[in-house]
């Protein structure tokens, strides 16, 4: 009599376990998706100093990155039909933990361009892939638990990625910080066959068309807008016909390759989703958050190590305590956000929160020590809570499941041409200023200046007094006042990029106060 309940009752109990190690296992794939790119945007000028690369190539690194993920992501749905969710995600995980090794071997920014280019294909789409199948898997109820498992994750990761880093780089060297992930992305591959529920795949019938042609036509189009941006810092635009023409043709062949999805029957990723006006206001929000996000990762560390001083091992292990403090408001934001109907309400504030953090680490002074940063940091680690959440709620709220998997495909793209639009600006934005600040500080730095003439005598005079023999007394002092002509340029310079991320911020703030899709 009492068989077929408990036998129910077991099945609904394993069931219940099953969604809930396939929730931690596709939030750890993304964890790990976020903790890869913290990572690198925040020890980047270490990656490239270990392998002698140039701050232009650092950028092109970064660029074969996002154009890896953007191929990645326009062919995951031709992926998922033939061989399924399952074996797709577990074997991404496995080929970005063997571009990971690449990566660590690495001896030249040209290799480490090809290894990025290979993790950036195949982590790239993870965060739609992984999005996608908790929302098709899950019901409503059970769907809420993931999510929240899956933000923990998003937010850990990216948390802890300084702290890691930091050990890592202080124990070992730079191959550590892609040597930590191959492990972990191998690991999460045989958990990936092991939980996850083989579905998407469809029959060859009923499969989507490769679209080579046009494949190919937005990756040159991708890539010849890459070169601009890249080589916009060595040339002027109107000066140059053959960045113009890579524009014009860059342009073209998106435009191009839009037209062609819009009106295929089968396309690759479904351009619908854009006729409605609340998607359209998420994605330019998204791209506002994106960028500012970017912007403060590659900034800060600069700040505190090149401009005050701070070694690379307190600079990771302040970034991410204050990270993980500020996280730690996400369990507030889930329970009380659903009683603020208009998002607007939070996502303003967030802009703001944004612009007066910016502006508050844009007025420190060379001699401020950690406890003056921290108010800032703070600020910064609530941007996800006060903008991307609330964003996508209002964003894809209003799509079935099938529109859902396409509309996230669509901002899954935003995401990582946001983010390589960002980090080639920001590195190019800072190294125009640090020239600017050097060739000012280095003009001010001459006997004609009684300023420094004074300087450089009281200098000599306190290393004759250490002990040193008058011979070496002024040459000591000259390298003494280089290296710090050297760090006010780059204090100077990280200043200047905190002004911009304010103005970017305030002009975000304006865009969502603005739009009456937001109520």
């Amino acid at each position: 009599m009492n068989a077929a309940p408990a036998s129910s009752a077991a099945t609904a109990h394993a069931s219940h376990r099953g969604n809930a190690v396939m929730s931690w296992v596709l939030a750890a794939v993304i964890g790990l998706d976020y903790f890869d790119n913290a990572i690198f945007s925040f020890f980047a000028t270490y990656i490239a100093g270990g392998i002698n690369a140039s701050p232009d190539e650092l950028v092109w690194v970064s660029s074969a990155y996002a154009l890896g993920a953007v191929l990645g992501i326009l062919q995951q749905h031709w992926w998922v039909e033939r061989i399924g969710y399952r074996r797709y995600i577990a074997g991404c995980m496995s080929f970005y933990s063997a571009g990971a090794l690449l990566a660590a071997f690495c001896d030249s920014s040209a290799e480490l361009l090809f290894a990025r280019g290979v993790q950036g294909y195949f982590v790239g789409p993870m965060l739609g892939a992984c999005r996608i199948l908790i929302q098709i898997s899950f019901t409503a109820q059970r769907r809420a638990d993931a999510l929240r498992v899956f933000l923990t994750l998003i937010v850990l990761g990216s948390a802890l990625a300084p702290i890691a880093g930091a050990w890592l780089v202080s124990h070992f060297d730079w191959r550590a910080l892609f040597a930590c992930t191959a492990p972990a992305g191998f690991v999460l591959g045989v958990f990936a066959l092991l939980s996850l529920p083989n579905t998407g795949d469809v029959d060859p019938a009923h499969r989507t068309e490769p679209h080579y042609w046009a494949y190919l036509v937005f990756a040159f189009a991708q890539a010849a807008l890459q070169i601009v941006m890249t080589q916009l810092r060595f040339q002027l635009f109107t000066g140059s016909p053959g960045l113009i023409v890579l524009t014009v043709c860059g342009i073209a062949g998106l435009a191009w390759f839009v037209h062609h999805q819009w009106h295929h029957p089968a396309p690759l990723v479904r351009m619908h989703a854009l006729r409605e006006p609340t998607f359209q206001v998420g994605l330019v929000l998204y791209v506002f958050y994106y960028y500012l996000s970017t912007g403060f990762s590659y900034l800060l560390p600069r700040l505190m190590e090149r401009g005050l001083g701070f070694t690379i091992e307190s600079t990771g292990y302040f970034n991410g305590i204050t990270s993980l403090l500020s996280g730690m408001l996400l369990f507030v934001y889930l329970h009380y956000s659903k009683h603020v109907p208009r998002k607007k309400w939070i996502i303003v504030p967030g802009f703001a929160l944004a612009a007066l953090a910016a502006l508050w680490t844009a007025q420190m002074s060379p001699q401020v020590g950690h406890d003056a940063l921290a108010a800032p940091l703070l600020l910064r680690g609530l941007l996800l809570l006060f903008i991307v959440l609330p964003v996508a709620n209002l964003t894809f709220r209003v799509f079935e499941i099938e529109e859902f998997t396409h509309g996230y495909r669509l901002k899954n793209l935003v995401r990582q041409l946001a983010i390589s639009f960002a980090t080639a600006s920001i590195i190019m934005l800072e190294q125009h200023r640090l020239a600017l600040h050097e060739t000012r500080l280095v003009e001010a730095a001459n006997p004609y200046n009684p300023i420094f003439s004074a300087a450089l005598d009281t200098l000599s005079r306190g290393v004759l007094a250490t002990g040193n023999p008058s011979g070496d007394s002024h040459g000591v002092a000259i390298a003494l006042l280089a290296r710090s002509v050297a760090q006010q340029a780059n204090f100077l310079a990280s200043l200047d990029g905190f002004y911009f991320l304010a103005a970017i911020a305030l002009v975000g703030g304006l865009f969502a106060a603005w739009q009456r899709a937001l109520d």
